[in-house]
Formats: structure tokens, C-alpha cells, sequence
């Protein structure tokens, strides 16, 4: 069994994702949205993917030998809770004030308030998030609930690989015969968002981590040609047109495939720590979670309310603006987020850690491990 500590790689990988779902986001306010045959267009749709896969990963490295119970389920469910709440709870209440300023009115919608408050739209409602890219999290929120299972499935391989192939069903399911590509995304994004459609990367992820975990290490030459392979087809691979040709059919499990390559290169390969490029993807690993989440929040806002007050902009005039005007905002807010509310909230869950001598905590730092989105 393999031995290790905490995969930088990971939260490298991460951090680049969120980078590229913001970029996404930036040319869709802009020139508009990138189309399928573009490396941003694909990110911005597999970014998120690789969010779910990482995530599978993350856990299962963290719990893989923790005893299951009820009492540690709960306390695994609070800990999850406790990591992402906080930031979550402040994007929604960034977006309900500014409803309340656009429309100069309040008009609350509880219901939709309290899914999203207690992070259980998910569940029930996925199409009901209120934050830009809050469905992510909804459907994050489902795989934490149905985590223990899956990892306690493990234990006997044969019935994890039954669950994997289900999952597996599912979502080719929802490739070949719920999306359709005479409709855009746009059209059926309330199919797309559904939990059931996204299981079976965070199932891969666990994958991922149960094969390293069980596994000799990996030649660090096949990783990384595993890793060029999977990036240079994500990039070159014929699709083009909306990003329903990437997400239904055959083209869906292949862009899926590149993914969980990507995945795969970046938990096992081995990265020089001290590097200024690493200490740079260091950085953006760690307030990925808040850059991710807030970025549109951010973005709503200066579009919304600040941009018309200065003037009429050209589509790329305005992209200029949101990369030097922005972005610099956006990586500021988001690091005095990770700072001031994420860090003393995964304290929280460490502290809750040590008291009842969960020793898992003493094998992964949890509140440097970013499992997901």
C-alpha cells in the first residue's frame, strides 16, 4: 500500500480549473461565450468536471482508513459543512442585496432562500442555486452525503466497481438519451446541473484514489505522458460549435476520459514545491474555492452597477477592463476570503478533530487538502 503525504499537484490542478472557469466567465460578459472547439470553451465546461473528480479523490485519501459510524458520520457531515457554508452563505447574501439594489425592492423568496442558506437545493431543487456557478456546489453537497457509502464500498472492490459501473450507466444514460444536440446547453442546463448526471466523476475520483492507494507508484514518465496525452486531445480533439457537443453522445465520455487523465497525472506526478510556478499555483489552489464562487458575484456587480455609470464599452474594450480592472479585485477579495473567513473555519474543523481524536487529522492536513466544489 502505497505511503504519502498531501498531493500539491492536486491543489495546482485546482487552482487552474478555477482560473480557467473565471476566464470563461470573462469572455461570456464580453465578446461572448466561447464555443466548443476552444481549450476555454472546454474548460469552462470540464474545469467544473474536474472539480467533482478531484474532490472523489481528495476524500477518499483523507477518510480511506477511518472507522465508519453513525456518530462519525455526523461528525464527517459537520466538518464538510463547516468547510463550505461560510463562503457560500456570504456569495448568496452578496447576490439577495444586489436583487434588492437592481430592482430596488425586496421581494425574498424563502423557500429558495433556506435551500440555499442550508445548502439543500441540491437535493430536491438543483436548478434553485443563487450565487453564479452555486449549482456545483449543490451537487458537491449531494456527493458529500453519499461519500461514506461509496467509501466504505471500497473496502470490498467488487462492490465498488458494481457501484462505479452504475454510476457509469447513469451517466451515459443522460449522454445518449436526456441531453440532446439539436438544443444548446443553455436549453437543457437544468438536465445538465441534475446530481445524477455529475456522479460518476466524483465516483471516479474516488477511483483514482483507491487505485494510487492500492497501487505501486507510477513511473513519473508514463504520469506525465498520460497527462500531455489527456491535454493535447482536450485541446485538439474535433468538436466545435455550443458546449452541447461536449457534454452528449460519444463526445461527452471522451472529454470525460481526457479529464480523469488530467486527474490521474496530477495526483501522481511529483512537482518541485520550491518553484516559483508551483508557489504561484500554490497560491491560486488555495483561494480557488473563494475565487471560484465570488468571481461572479464580483463581476455582477462591477457590470451592473459601477460599469454603466462610466460609460458605453465595445465587447473587447470591456474584456480589457475585466482583466485589469477585475480580475486584480476579484484575486484581492478572494484571498482576504480564504484568509479571514475559509482558514479559521477549517481551524474550526480541525479543533473539532482533535477533541474527538479523529486520526485521520493527523494524515491530511484538511484545511490545506481543498476537496472540491
Amino acid at each position: 500500500m502505497a505511503s504519502f503525504e498531501r498531493v500539491h499537484s492536486l491543489d495546482y490542478l485546482r487552482g487552474v480549473m478555477a482560473i480557467s472557469v473565471m476566464l470563461y466567465h470573462f469572455m461570456g460578459w464580453s465578446v461572448g461565450v466561447p464555443e466548443s472547439e476552444t481549450l476555454i470553451g472546454r474548460l469552462g465546461v470540464y474545469a467544473v468536471s474536474s472539480f467533482y473528480i478531484i474532490s472523489g479523490a481528495s476524500l477518499y485519501l483523507v477518510y480511506r482508513r477511518k472507522t465508519w459510524n453513525v456518530g462519525e458520520v455526523g461528525f464527517y457531515i459537520a466538518k464538510r459543512y463547516l468547510r463550505i457554508a461560510p463562503v457560500f452563505w456570504l456569495a448568496t447574501l452578496l447576490m439577495i442585496v444586489f436583487y434588492i439594489i437592481k430592482t430596488g425592492a425586496f421581494d425574498p423568496d424563502w423557500p429558495r432562500y433556506f435551500s440555499n442558506f442550508s445548502l439543500t437545493f441540491g437535493f430536491y431543487s438543483p436548478r434553485d442555486y443563487i450565487p453564479g456557478g452555486g449549482w456545483s456546489i449543490g451537487n458537491e453537497m449531494t456527493f458529500y452525503a453519499i461519500f461514506p457509502l461509496m467509501i466504505m464500498a471500497t473496502v470490498k472492490p467488487r462492490v465498488f466497481l458494481s457501484v462505479l459501473a452504475f454510476s457509469f450507466l447513469i451517466y451515459c444514460y443522460f449522454a445518449f438519451f436526456v441531453l440532446s444536440n439539436e438544443f444548446t446547453l443553455a436549453e437543457q442546463w437544468n438536465i445538465y446541473i441534475n446530481p445524477l448526471n455529475q456522479s460518476f466523476l466524483f465516483a471516479s475520483g474516488i477511483a483514482i484514489g483507491w487505485f494510487r492507494d492500492n497501487s505501486r507508484n507510477p513511473s513519473q514518465v508514463g504520469v506525465w505522458v498520460i497527462g500531455a496525452v489527456s491535454l493535447l486531445f482536450m485541446m485538439f480533439y474535433p468538436a466545435s460549435g455550443n458546449q452541447i457537443n461536449i457534454v452528449a453522445g460519444i463526445n461527452r465520455i471522451l472529454f470525460t476520459v481526457f479529464c480523469i487523465g488530467l486527474c490521474y497525472s496530477a495526483i501522481n506526478c511529483n512537482i518541485e514545491k520550491d518553484l516559483v510556478l508551483t508557489k504561484i499555483l500554490k497560491f491560486f489552489g488555495d483561494i480557488s474555492y473563494s475565487l471560484y464562487l465570488l468571481h461572479s458575484v464580483v463581476g455582477v456587480y462591477f457590470l451592473q452597477l459601477v460599469l454603466p455609470k462610466i460609460g458605453q464599452f465595445s465587447p473587447m474594450a470591456k474584456l480589457y477592463i475585466l482583466f485589469l480592472v477585475v480580475l486584480p479585485s476579484i484575486i484581492f477579495i478572494s484571498f482576504l476570503i480564504y484568509r479571514f473567513i475559509e482558514i479559521p473555519f477549517m481551524k474550526m474543523g480541525k479543533r473539532l478533530a482533535v477533541v474527538r481524536g479523529d486520526k485521520t487529522a493527523g494524515v491530511y492536513n484538511l484545511g490545506k487538502l481543498r476537496d472540491g466544489y
